[in-house]
C-alpha cells in the first residue's frame, strides 16, 4: 500500500510540474501583471548575427516569466501571506488597515528611514530656481508643486502608531525652496485638511476630487481665473476601478475594485493629437479656456489632473519626459510653466532635471585644487546650438555649494546634481561654439572656492 502511495504522489508531483508548460502550450504565454516588463522570447541568433550561446538561459528566463497560470499563482500566494501572516508578498506594496494599500517605499519616506541628503535637497532647490529664473526671464509664469504620498496624508490608515519623521524629504525641500524664493504650491495642508478622503483606497493616486483641488490651488498660485473644479457637480461611482497597488499585489483578482468620484458632465477640451492613454509621454490639448497656453511637466498624478488643467487653458502641452525640456515653451508659446512631481520621486530632481541653457555668471575668485574633474561632452539633445557637459570632481564640496564652469573668458552656472553623495557633480548646456579645452569646474569646499581642471571624453 505504501508503495502505491509513493507512486501516486510521484505522479501527482510530475503532473503538477508539467501543468504550467502544458497550459502554456494550450493557452499561450502568460501576460504581464500591472506594470511588469517581462522577458522576450529567446532568439537563436544575436543582433550581430552570431549564435546565441545564452539561448537555453534566455529560454528558461522566458518560461519563468510566461508559464501558464503564473498570475493566478502569484495572486494565491499573495492572498495566503496577507490573510494568514499579515505580510505583503510584493515589496512595493504595504498592507494597511481595513484593506488599505500603500506604496512600499513611501513608508520609509514618512518615517525618515530613507530621506534625501542635504546636497540632494540643495540640488533640487537650485535646479528649480534656475528653471524659474529662465521662465521668468522670458516673461512667463512659473510654479512648482509636490503631489503628496498617500501615507503623508493618511498615516492612520496604515498603522495607528506609525511615527512621522521630524522632517521628511518634502519638508526639507519646501524649506529650501522658501530660502531660494521658488514659487511653490502647497498641496499637503489643503488636501490633508479636506473633510473627505481624496486618495483611493487600493491605489497610490488621488481621486478626481483630489486632482480638482490641486487644479484650483495651482490656478490660484499662478494668479489665474477659471472655474473651480471642486465646485463641479459629480457623484461617487462605487467599485469601478482596479487600483494600481491592488493590481500589483493580486494581478489575477477582479473582485475588489476602487470607488471613484466622477464629474456629471464631460470636461470641455480636445486632444489636438491622438493619444494612446493618459500615461503618454506627451499630450497636447486645446479648449475654450480663458487662460493663455500652458506647459506642464507631470508624472502619473497628472493622469487625473491634466484634463482639468486642459479645460482651463486655451492650449496645453503635458510632458512626462525627463529631463524637462523648457524649450517646449516655444512650441505652443506657453505663457505658464507648471512642474508637478510626486513626493516619493523628489530625488529625481537632483539628477539633471531640466534641459535649458546654462545661465552666464560671474565666477568667484578661486584657488587651483589638486583634484581633477572628469566627465563627458556631447550633443545638446533637443537644445540646438548647445553642447551638453556633465562631470564630477573627485573631491567633495560643501552641501550648498553652487557649481560654475569657466570656459575661456566666459563662466556659466551649472546645474548641480547629486545621487546622494557630496561630490561636486553637475550638468550644463553651453554654446557649442565654445572650445572646451582648458575648462575648469569651480566649487566651494569648507568655505573656500576651488577650481579643478576639467577633461572629458566624447559622450556616446
Amino acid at each position: 500500500m505504501k508503495k502505491y502511495f509513493h507512486a501516486l504522489f510521484a505522479c501527482c508531483f510530475f503532473l503538477a510540474c508539467c501543468l504550467p508548460a502544458a497550459g502554456m502550450a494550450v493557452l499561450g504565454p502568460s501576460g504581464p501583471g500591472s506594470n511588469e516588463i517581462l522577458t522576450g522570447p529567446p532568439q537563436p541568433v544575436t543582433p550581430e548575427g552570431q549564435p546565441n550561446l545564452r539561448f537555453l538561459s534566455d529560454a528558461a528566463e522566458y518560461f519563468s516569466d510566461h508559464f501558464a497560470f503564473r498570475q493566478e499563482l502569484i495572486t494565491a500566494d499573495a492572498r495566503l501571506k496577507a490573510q494568514v501572516f499579515a505580510t505583503s508578498a510584493q515589496p512595493d506594496v504595504a498592507l494597511g488597515q481595513e484593506g488599505w494599500l500603500f506604496y512600499g517605499e513611501t513608508i520609509d519616506d514618512y518615517t525618515g528611514a530613507d530621506t534625501m541628503s542635504p546636497r540632494q535637497v540643495y540640488c533640487v532647490a537650485s535646479a528649480l530656481r534656475q528653471a524659474q529664473d529662465y521662465v521668468l526671464g522670458k516673461g512667463r509664469g512659473f510654479t512648482f508643486t509636490i503631489a503628496p504620498n498617500k501615507i503623508s496624508l493618511y498615516p492612520e490608515k496604515y498603522h495607528p502608531k506609525i511615527q512621522r519623521a521630524p522632517a521628511t524629504a518634502a519638508d526639507l525641500v519646501q524649506d529650501c525652496l522658501n530660502e531660494y524664493v521658488v514659487s511653490y504650491t502647497d498641496l499637503f495642508q489643503p488636501i490633508g485638511a479636506y473633510e473627505d478622503c481624496l486618495y483611493r483606497q487600493l491605489d497610490s493616486h488621488w481621486t478626481n476630487q483630489g486632482a480638482a483641488l490641486a487644479h484650483d490651488l495651482l490656478l490660484d498660485s499662478l494668479g489665474l481665473p477659471g472655474e473651480k473644479a471642486m465646485e463641479k457637480p459629480g457623484h461617487v461611482e462605487e467599485r469601478c476601478l482596479k487600483g494600481d497597488l491592488y493590481d500589483m499585489l493580486y494581478p489575477a483578482a477582479q473582485e475588489t475594485l476602487d470607488s471613484q468620484f466622477c464629474f456629471d458632465q464631460a470636461l470641455d477640451f480636445q486632444y489636438t493629437t491622438p493619444i494612446r492613454g493618459e500615461d503618454d509621454l506627451r499630450i497636447e490639448t486645446s479648449s475654450d479656456g480663458e487662460n493663455p497656453p500652458l506647459l506642464m511637466f507631470r508624472d502619473s498624478f497628472g493622469n487625473a489632473l491634466h484634463s482639468l488643467m486642459a479645460e482651463s487653458f486655451s492650449k496645453a502641452l503635458f510632458s512626462r519626459a525627463m529631463p524637462y525640456n523648457l524649450g517646449l515653451m516655444e512650441e505652443i508659446s506657453a505663457q505658464y510653466v507648471v512642474v508637478e512631481i510626486v513626493e516619493r520621486n523628489l530625488p529625481l530632481l537632483a539628477q539633471a532635471p531640466f534641459l535649458m541653457p546654462a545661465p552666464q555668471a560671474e565666477a568667484p575668485e578661486y584657488s587651483l585644487a589638486e583634484e581633477k574633474a572628469g566627465g563627458t561632452a556631447g550633443l545638446g539633445g533637443n537644445l540646438r546650438g548647445y553642447q551638453k557637459i556633465e562631470g564630477r570632481v573627485e573631491a567633495a564640496c560643501d552641501w550648498d555649494s553652487p557649481i560654475y564652469l569657466k570656459i575661456g573668458a566666459e563662466a556659466f552656472q551649472a546645474m548641480p546634481t547629486s545621487n546622494g553623495d557630496g561630490q561636486a557633480a553637475f550638468t550644463a548646456y553651453v554654446p557649442d561654439s565654445l572650445e572646451l579645452e582648458g575648462a575648469e569646474v569651480i566649487y566651494r569646499q569648507n568655505g573656500q572656492w576651488l577650481g579643478s581642471p576639467w577633461t572629458a571624453k566624447s559622450a556616446e
